[in-house]
């Protein structure tokens, strides 16, 4: 049964691989965050939001209820986020057509120097009409390239839109 989702998630890879790029701005973009609590240690880096938090950075937008944003000292730079919320959403506009990636689950874990969403615990993603839920999904948000399984009780589902001709 693996074998058939790994190959499952390598061919929805490869079909919307071609689309799938995020914008490459949107990390260079300022980060808003609006929140209904915050605190920010110098020491660490480290940034605690809570309460209704929303954030945008470029088409990047994250809602959650409690978010943690990890920032490098020496880049000053922040580099890794996590969000909770029941659920917590991420989403980000992947081309210059306006197609979305749209994504949920109750914790998310972002990398922005890897390029990489974790989404955890009611996991859902959705790709330009392409969809999978999941207990975990990684998403690879450079390329479109995911991996989906069932950490506990549950199964992977996805649809898949056939090829366009161009």
């Amino acid at each position: 049964m693996n074998l058939l989702l790994k190959i499952s998630s390598m061919f929805m890879a490869a079909a919307i691989s071609q689309q799938t790029l995020a914008l490459p701005d949107d990390t260079r973009q300022p980060l808003d965050i609006q929140a209904d609590e915050a605190s920010f240690d110098q020491q660490t880096g480290e940034a605690i939001y809570t309460g209704n938090v929303f954030i945008t950075q470029g088409s990047i937008q994250i809602e959650a209820d409690y978010l943690k944003i990890n920032t490098d000292l020496a880049t000053q730079q922040f580099n890794k986020l996590e969000a909770k919320g029941k659920p917590a959403k991420f989403s980000q506009q992947i081309d210059l057509e306006g197609n979305m990636v749209i994504s949920q689950g109750n914790q998310i874990h972002y990398s922005t120097t890897l390029g990489r969403l974790e989404i955890t615990g009611d996991g859902y993603l959705n790709q330009t009409d392409n969809k999978v839920s999941a207990d975990y999904i990684l998403y690879m948000v450079n390329t479109g390239a995911f991996e989906a399984s069932k950490k506990g009780t549950g199964r992977v589902t996805m649809t898949l839109q056939p090829q366009t001709e161009e």
